[in-house]
C-alpha cells in the first residue's frame, strides 16, 4: 500500500514538473519553403517541415513550438498532424521579419518593383531605393553608374542577386539586394553608416 503510494505521488510530481506546452498561430508560411514561422505566447519561433507547404499562413498549431528539436504538431485549422524542427524561439517582431525577409518569396512575387534613389553619391557601390513598400539597399555588382534622383525598375523584390534599369540612362545593372522594406530612420542610419557626408 505504501508503496502504491508513494508511485502515485511520484506520477502526480511528474505530471506537474512536464514543462507547459506552447501552441502558436502560424505568422508566415506561404512562399517559405519548408520555413514555418510562428507566433507563441513567448515571442516568435521559426520551424522546419517536411511538408511545410501544407501549412498555412493563420493556421493555429497545437503542441510545444518553443522547444528545441523535433516536435509533432496539430493544425486545428487543417485537422492535420505536421511533423517539424524547432531551429529558433522567443524572437522579436523585429528578428522574425529579418528571418521572414531572407527565407520567403515576396508577397510581390516577381512583379517589378519601381522607386528613386535617394542616395548613392558617395556611399560607394551602395544604391538606396525609395519605393511605396519602404526603402531598399542595393549593392551594384556591375553596370553603369546610378545618380541620385534617378528611377529604378527592376525585381529587387527579395534578398538576392537581381537586375535593374536605370530609366535616365537607359543603362542595366547587376545588384545584390542586401536589405528590403526599411522605414526611413532605418534607411537614415545605414545612409550615415555607408556613405561619405555631403557638403
Amino acid at each position: 500500500m505504501l508503496v502504491r503510494c508513494a508511485l502515485a505521488l511520484l506520477a502526480a510530481a511528474l505530471l506537474l514538473a512536464a514543462p507547459a506546452r506552447a501552441d502558436g498561430t502560424v505568422y508566415r508560411a506561404s512562399g517559405c519553403g519548408e520555413y514555418i514561422f510562428v507566433s507563441t505566447p513567448g515571442g516568435f519561433s521559426v520551424l522546419r517541415a517536411d511538408s511545410g507547404g501544407a501549412v498555412k499562413d493563420g493556421d493555429y498549431l497545437v503542441g510545444d513550438v518553443e522547444r528545441f528539436g523535433h516536435s509533432t504538431l496539430f493544425d486545428r485549422t487543417q485537422n492535420r498532424s505536421v511533423f517539424a524542427q524547432v531551429a529558433e524561439r522567443n524572437l522579436t517582431q523585429a528578428e522574425i521579419r529579418q528571418r521572414v525577409s531572407l527565407r520567403c518569396r515576396s508577397p510581390l512575387g516577381d512583379n517589378p518593383v519601381s522607386g528613386y534613389v535617394t542616395r548613392a553619391s558617395g556611399c560607394g557601390n551602395k544604391i538606396f531605393v525609395n519605393t511605396p513598400q519602404g526603402f531598399a539597399v542595393l549593392e551594384r555588382i556591375a553596370g553603369g553608374i546610378v545618380a541620385d534622383g534617378d528611377t529604378l525598375t527592376g525585381n529587387f523584390s527579395r534578398p538576392g542577386r537581381a537586375t535593374v534599369q536605370d530609366r535616365q540612362s537607359g543603362s542595366s545593372l547587376v545588384v545584390f539586394v542586401e536589405d528590403l522594406w526599411l522605414s526611413r530612420s532605418a534607411a537614415e542610419r545605414k545612409m550615415n553608416a555607408a556613405c561619405r557626408r555631403q557638403r
